[in-house]
């Protein structure tokens, strides 16, 4: 028993609505009009094989330049170059996408079909489940928004619009939406919101709550807009395009046809888009010869045209079940001119208007071309052309030389003396000031005429032997040739002179000659050069561009020079054509048209020479292999968009980043790659970017074609990342876009840890110094230790044996005295007093040597002592001024510093015969300095010089005390007072010591 199978009636609905789609009808297939010749505009196809999706439903382009693709694989975006699929917070509910678009409010919409819808806002998608909030089952068709601001859902189960709370509801009545599908929306620039069901078109005027039907109309379809405002529907059931209201005048049958159409564009200048089963057609409306179609055999992606998109740029996309494709207009149109043979035209401006094109009269770029000779043949073959200023058109070929002149053509014979003129050809012509006429017959010779006499080399001996192969004459008169191995002459007053390798002209064979005020621009088959009147200097273009083959050359009334060569026609601005010839080795920026722009083939190798005129309207015309082309270059079409720039990505080693400010990129990042792009599409190619990485670029970096930064081992810290673009016509965003990011340190790359390296480093050298310092003093005090127990043992064996033999002598001296009369006792009495002094004398050596002296504890308390008995005895002013904070000093060099200033005293007391002495100890932060000074006589010159009197050991004794603990100076003159000055470093222990008498003394005060 076979069990019957069903279907959900929406289901049943969406699959009669996949298989129209999936087939669509041809478009306008009836025979006597069908499109035949393929669409005459530049077009570009992406496939599988360049990323492009395949099943491509919908096309669609945000406020933000993005171009985004459904596709049956899912969401896209496109740059141009690259296809990103949408993922993370921009991706899809559902891969499987049925339509796209944008709401008036710049918002991209999603739906899928088998329900649910997805709108992107504020970065990221906001997702509306089928079955959840009110979204009904079955297939999502078109989202649209209405002038209020309201927005509609057209499902398989009807109308929704979108309530405040988020959910979806059903219409009210009020609103006189059928109950039915609706399959298109569309929103004119009236700002009336049309509404396409299966059963009519609706609208819903501005201000208005209620939709009125305006057109019965069955099926599926969808709805579009013409320029001049005229809204018209198409349907799988009714053939041709309806019209559903337009201005007065509107023709009802513009579009008629017997075929059915599901898919229609309009572009800007009201053609016809319509996609369909043999590929995408062009077509105008009724009366209009435009007939056109490019399928697969054409180079279009796929077999089926499914969609078609117009961008803001003018650039018609088409979706196939393959991939993608892009059409835009031309920026040149060749002229429409007879046939010719050969491989370019030669051209000739008319004195007063117009130009001469081969064997045709143009008045215009526009105007039909009027025929002045004979059609071409075989063996009558125009290939130069001059119009001379009486009006007359010299116009040579092969084998002839005719004179064109109020429409009547003559021949002229060649040369008598040229062998077989019928296999020669004109290579240039040009007249020079006196009237004669040059003719360049290449390797034949070169020959002048006037007067019916033909002239050799124009009677100029210097010109013998040279073939021209371009010829041209300044304001001057001066006639220029250019010939082939580098050479150039040039005939002034019957004088040559003959320019070439020697002035750095480096061109092969000379084509072109563009005499100008101050020298000549040169153009030939190795490129562009510039002679000053005495050397020629090669051009090179931005990014290496050589400018070879260059057959024409000609400047627009604004001063730039056009080039017509090899690669196409160049344009170098005014600006740029200065700063060249100004400075050798700059490389000019330029612009250029090629095929891309519908230029038909490039300059020809040889003929026509020159290549490029401008006629007296300022029209350039340019003859190329494939035909003619005129415009006027103020008025040549310009991408006037200024391009968004974006940054697309944000990869460390191989990872990818959110791109956002303030990204964290992990500690030791190899290899950092940024993408970047500029979002116009009429010809990505040609598009230039600039970038930087503030403090790593020092300046901006070119980059042509290539779309990614890289760098390398980036240390940690902050960048910041820009880039600008041009659009394909050298419009700049010179604003770009930035990108902030960090790269973090880890933890041996922080401040912290440097810093705690620093001071651990610090620390150890700080310990390494006061061990240094522990080891010295230990040095120090070992000798010092030494000296001490020296001076003690010699203390020891001067109390022990001289002091107290002395003492003994003294004693036996004084019992003696007793038995003396008195008259005898008094110089006894003399001797033995003296030797108390002596003996005291002893005494105090022997207190020094045991270091019993009070030096080390109030210096100058002890320097008082010592100095004021001896002063008073010899009736001396004696004085000891303390600055600074006093510092008890250690032992060791206290008793240094009181030995100094004592031996110093004796000799200022007992030699200098002074009135004065005044000992100051000044206490500074880092120092002791300890002078003692006198009145008196002064040391003598040659004990100065000796350092010391024969036999007294008193000055070399206190140099070496102070050697030991700081530097000793003497000041001395005779009759001028002796002064001395000890200065002791205070280091170590005794500047702590100093710090911390100074904070007791603080805290004292306080």
């Amino acid at each position: 028993m076979v069990l019957p199978i069903r279907f959900p009636s929406w289901l049943f609905a969406h699959l009669v609505i996949t298989l129209a789609l999936a087939a669509p009808a041809p478009a306008w297939a009836n025979p006597d009009t069908a499109p035949s010749p393929i669409i005459a505009m530049d077009h570009a196809s992406w496939t599988a094989a360049n990323g492009a999706p395949a099943g491509v439903k919908g096309i669609t382009q945000t406020p933000d330049g993005w171009l985004w693709i459904g596709a049956s694989s899912g969401l896209f975006r496109f740059d141009g170059v690259r296809f990103q699929g949408a993922q993370g917070a921009l991706a899809p509910l559902s891969a499987n996408i049925n339509e796209i678009g944008v709401l008036n409010d710049g918002r991209l919409w999603v739906t899928y079909k088998f329900g649910g819808a997805s709108l992107l806002q504020d970065g990221a998608m906001r997702h509306f489940p089928a079955g959840q909030g009110g979204m009904p089952g079955g297939t999502s068709h078109r989202m649209g928004q209405d002038s209020a601001g309201r927005i509609w859902l057209g499902t398989s189960s009807g109308m929704r619009m979108l309530g405040a709370d988020g959910s979806w509801r059903v219409p009210d009545a009020s609103f006189g939406l059928p109950a039915g599908d609706a399959v298109a929306m569309l929103l004119d620039r009236r700002q009336t919101f049309w509404v396409r069901s299966r059963d009519g078109v609706y609208a819903l005027r501005r201000g208005s709550t209620h939709f009125e039907r305006t057109l019965a109309i069955s099926g599926s379809g969808v709805l579009g807009e013409h320029p001049d405002g005229s809204i018209w529907a198409s349907g799988m059931l009714t053939p041709g395009l309806q019209l559903v209201e337009g201005p007065a005048g509107s023709d009802p049958g513009a579009w008629a046809t017997d075929d059915r159409i599901n898919n229609f564009r309009f572009d800007r200048s009201g053609t016809l888009w319509l996609p369909g089963r043999s590929g995408i057609s062009r077509i105008g409306p009724a009366g209009s010869s435009l007939r056109q179609l490019t399928g697969r055999a054409n180079g279009l992606s796929g077999q089926y045209g499914f969609t078609v998109f117009a961008d803001r740029e003018d650039n018609l996309w088409v979706g196939t079940e393959s991939g993608i494709d892009r059409f835009r207009a031309y920026r040149l149109t060749p002229l429409k001119l007879p046939p010719y043979i050969a491989g370019a035209r030669p051209l000739a401006a008319h004195p007063h208007a117009g130009v001469w094109v081969d064997r045709s009269f143009l008045a215009g770029p526009d105007a039909a071309p009027a025929q002045i000779a004979p059609p071409s043949s075989d063996a009558d073959l125009t290939t130069a052309l001059y119009a001379a200023p009486d009006g007359v058109l010299w116009s040579g070929g092969i084998g002839g030389l005719w004179r064109i002149e109020n429409g009547r053509r003559s021949a002229v014979p060649l040369p008598p003396d040229v062998p077989d003129p019928m296999r020669t050809a004109i290579f240039s012509l040009v007249g020079g000031a006196d009237g004669a006429l040059w003719v360049s017959l290449g390797r034949r010779g070169l020959f002048t005429l006037q007067g019916g006499r033909w002239l050799a080399n124009g009677g100029a001996p210097g010109l013998a032997g040279l073939a021209p192969t371009a010829m041209a004459r300044d304001a001057g008169g001066r006639i220029w040739f250019g010939s082939t191995d580098d050479r150039v002459a040039i005939l002034e007053r019957g004088v040559v002179r003959h320019l070439g390798r020697a002035e750095g002209l480096r061109m092969g064979t000379v084509l072109s000659i563009l005499p100008v005020a101050g020298g000549a621009w040169i153009g030939g088959e190795n490129g562009l050069a510039w002679y000053d009147g005495h050397r020629f200097t090669h051009l090179t273009g931005r990014g290496g561009d050589q400018f070879t083959g260059i057959t024409g050359l000609v400047f627009a009334r604004d001063g730039t020079l056009w080039l017509n060569g090899g690669a196409g026609i160049s344009a170098i601005g005014p600006e740029q054509v200065a700063r060249a010839a100004r400075e050798p080795g700059y490389q000019p920026q330029f612009t250029r048209l090629d095929y891309r722009d519908g230029l038909p083939g490039t300059a020809s190798g040889i003929t026509p020479l020159p290549s490029a005129v401008r006629s007296s309207d300022g029209v350039l015309w340019f003859s190329t292999t494939g035909g003619t082309v005129a415009f006027d270059p103020l008025a040549l079409p310009r991408n006037t968009r200024v391009p968004p720039v974006v940054i697309t990505a944000l990869r460390a080693d191989g990872q990818d980043n959110p791109v956002r400010a303030g990204v964290r990129l992990p500690p030791h990042t190899g290899t950092l790659e940024i993408g970047f792009s500029a979002l116009s599409y009429r010809a990505p190619e040609r598009m230039r970017f600039f970038y930087r990485l503030d403090g790593i670029d020092t300046d901006w970096q070119a980059s042509e074609q290539r779309r990614t930064a890289h760098y390398t081992n980036l240390p940690p810290g902050h960048y910041r990342f820009s880039v600008i673009a041009s659009n394909d016509d050298g419009l700049w965003n010179r604003e770009g876009a930035s990108l902030s990011f960090e790269v973090t340190p880890s933890l041996t790359q922080t401040l912290a840890f440097r810093l705690a390296c620093a001071l651990l480093i610090v620390a150890g050298l700080w310990l390494l110094h006061r061990m240094r310092l522990r080891h010295v003093a230990r040095r120090v005090t070992a000798r010092m230790s030494e000296r001490l127990a020296e001076r003690e043992r010699i203390a020891r064996e001067l109390h022990d044996t001289l002091l107290q033999s002395v003492q003994g002598l003294i004693l036996k001296m004084g019992a003696s005295l007793q038995r003396l009369r008195d008259d005898e006792r008094a110089p006894i009495e003399a001797a033995l007093n003296q030797a108390d002094e002596v003996l005291a004398e002893g005494r105090d050596r022997v207190a020094g040597l045991r270091g019993a002296n009070p030096a080390h504890g109030d210096l100058a308390q002890a320097i008082t002592a010592f100095g004021a008995p001896i002063a008073h005895e010899g009736a001396v002013r004696f004085e000891v001024q303390v600055h600074g904070m006093p510092l008890a000093l250690e032992r060791s060099v206290g008793d240094e510093v009181f030995a100094v200033v004592r031996e110093a005293l004796r000799n200022a007391f007992s030699h200098a015969q002074a009135a004065a002495v005044t000992v100051t100890l000044d206490y500074r932060a880092a120092e002791l300095v300890v002078s003692v000074a006198d009145d008196g006589r002064g040391i003598a010159p040659d004990v100065l010089a000796r350092g010391a009197r024969p036999g007294h050991w008193g000055i070399p004794g206190m140099r070496e005390r102070a050697a030991g603990i700081g530097t000793l100076e003497l000041r001395s003159l005779t009759g001028g007072g002796t002064t001395w000055c000890l200065r002791v470093p205070l280091t170590g222990s005794s500047l702590y010591g100093w710090v911390r008498s100074r904070v007791r003394t603080w805290r004292a005060w306080r």
